[in-house]
């Protein structure tokens, strides 16, 4: 009776299309337990609490109910076993891929119980540490590191497990085979305050770069300091240059100086000999009167006057101005000839001037007319190197807009077009080395426009060189 009810009840379950879903359905309104242990103690206490019940005969309708209630207990408890293997296969699972990341991460990691010692370790931590993890677990993490450093790991690890907060120190460890890694440790305790996790990640490379670039710095900072010291000295040297060819090109201005004092003195020098021969002719002859003595006289102090004042114009060309200051382009121009006039007479050469109203410069006069005297004294000899009849150099002084312009040609014929662009630079010369330094027009382009700020150029013109001085 019982076998034939449990077919018919069978029979009539899997007739049913979708029996997971009608499963499922009465699992629901049964509430049925989340686990086998709670199925196991509920069947007990029914089954506890129907032998205690007195029940009359079973009909066939009954043990067919009851039939169909164990069959559906029966699969309600397969399908939880069915979702707990699932549930354990997919723990398991985590648990390896977590095992893998954490085996497999670029930092290392190592768990430190309560004494320090070592219980677990990750391929990472064991390779920055240097040995198998077999052979780890257990051994005191801070026998790895260096022994000056190990007081202040442990009171590093001592400060991490008391605050539970994560703190970082560097340290270096040394591995089995003594080889030194820089490691920057950052240690956390757990909540239990039983273990101490630590990260150690690899920063020897780091310190290694650290290091040089702090060894390049110092050699930075004492390239730099040479550098000061070397410039200072370029800077003295080449100041000591400028000073030596100012010094070259002033003892050359000079010898041309001497030679126009001398010509500027011999005219009169010749003047005042004869009228003291004539003094002494006149008391030979008795014709020697006061008012004869007077007039010679006279005239003689004249001649020695005009001398004087042309020894002070020399030397006030040659005294160095301190300080800019205004003054008249026409009268430097003037000064400058008076200085030179009798040279260039003595060797025909001519000299033109003209001058366009009043122009003033600020700058330092004298240096200008040093400038007006360097591009004089070229253009005479170039003009005796060329043996030009009818020598002849021409001054013209004008304002153009805001600047003053005076330019000085001559006759010769010109600069060659090979040489022209380098007549400025410095010790270039044309002359010779027994006529020239080669520093004239140099320090003349260097007073005009670094001194003054204007411009000194050169050109060919019709007749000859132009030069041009503008500011």
């Amino acid at each position: 009776m019982c076998n034939k009810g449990k077919d018919t009840v069978r029979s009539w379950f899997y007739s049913i299309p979708d029996k997971r879903e009608f499963v499922l359905g009465i699992g629901k309104s049964m509430n049925r337990p989340t686990t086998a242990a709670e199925l196991r103690r509920n069947a007990e206490e029914r089954l506890r609490t129907k032998k205690a019940e007195t029940h009359p005969p079973r009909t066939e309708e009954a043990t067919r109910r009851l039939v169909h209630e164990l069959e559906v207990h029966q699969i309600e408890l397969e399908m939880q076993n069915a979702e707990l293997r699932q549930a354990r296969d997919d723990v398991e699972k985590s648990l390896n891929r977590y095992t893998d990341l954490y085996d497999f991460a670029p930092v290392g990691y190592v768990t430190l119980d309560r004494s320090g010692d070592i219980s677990a370790v990750n391929l990472a931590g064991a390779s920055l540490i240097g040995g198998a993890r077999s052979l780890l677990i257990g051994r005191r993490f801070g026998q790895f590191v260096a022994v000056p450093g190990r007081p202040a790991l442990t009171e590093f690890l001592r400060s991490a497990r008391a605050s539970q907060i994560k703190n970082s120190c560097e340290a270096t460890l040394l591995n089995d085979a003594g080889q030194p890694v820089v490691v920057q440790i950052e240690a956390m305790a757990t909540t239990s305050g039983q273990e101490l996790r630590i990260a150690l990640i690899d920063i020897t490379k780091r310190k290694h770069a650290e290091e040089a670039l702090a060894v390049k710095q110092q050699e930075l900072e004492e390239l730099n300091g040479s550098l000061e010291i070397r410039i200072a000295q370029d800077v003295y040297d080449l100041r000591q240059k400028d000073q030596m060819l100012i010094l070259q090109d002033r003892r050359a201005v000079m010898g041309e100086m001497i030679n126009n004092i001398a010509h500027q003195w011999r005219q009169p020098l010749n003047v005042l000999g004869l009228y003291l021969q004539g003094l002494s002719m006149a008391f030979d002859s008795a014709e020697l009167d006061k008012e004869h003595l007077e007039k010679s006289v006279c005239k003689s102090m004249d001649l020695i006057m005009n001398m004087s004042r042309t020894i002070g114009d020399f030397m006030n060309f040659f005294r160095s101005d301190k300080e800019k200051v205004s003054f008249s382009v026409n009268q430097e121009i003037g000064r400058t000839l008076s200085l030179i006039r009798e040279n260039f007479l003595s060797q025909k050469v001519s000299i033109d001037l003209l001058t366009e109203g009043t122009p003033m410069i600020n700058g330092f006069p004298n240096e200008y007319s040093q400038v007006l005297m360097n591009i004089l004294m070229n253009a005479r000899d170039e003009l005796a190197l060329n043996n030009v009849k009818d020598a002849m150099i021409s001054i013209h002084a004008f304002a153009e807009g805001d600047s003053t312009v005076v330019t000085i040609t001559d006759n010769s014929g010109g600069i060659d077009d090979e040489i022209i662009e380098k007549i400025f630079d410095p010790y270039f010369t044309t002359k010779g080395p027994d006529k020239g330094t080669g520093i004239g027009l140099f320090m003349s382009k260097t007073i005009i426009e670094k001194n003054m700020g204007g411009r000194l150029t050169v050109r060919n013109s019709a007749s000859g060189a132009e030069f041009r001085i503008e500011i």
